[in-house]
């Protein structure tokens, strides 16, 4: 008896613990977003932000900085150099490990 309640409490524990990974991306997906809209940087969908976002954190990673991932993505995304300094900032800081 006291096995199958611990197993049970352990299913519950690890079911818990794979739904909240899902929940805490989408809140920092809209945490993400609510920073862009505030700053009033324009795009198409929050899924090519999102998007944009992720690659600039590849970028990264192949050791770009962060002002050259900046003039990268500019010209093509329609943005000033302080928008694009923002969005890779913000980018970076909550994508980016």
């Amino acid at each position: 008896m006291r096995g199958t309640f611990f197993i049970t409490t352990l299913a519950a524990a690890g079911l818990a613990t794979a739904l909240a990974a899902p929940a805490f991306a989408d809140e920092i997906d809209d945490i993400f977003i609510a920073a862009l809209e505030q700053e009033g940087i324009p795009f198409s969908t929050a899924g090519n932000a999102i998007e944009l976002a992720g690659a600039v954190c590849e970028y990264a990673a192949a050791g770009q900085d962060k002002t050259q991932i900046a003039l990268e993505i500019m010209e093509p995304a329609g943005w000033s150099p302080e928008q694009s300094g923002f969005f890779v900032g913000a980018a970076t800081q909550s994508y980016c490990p």
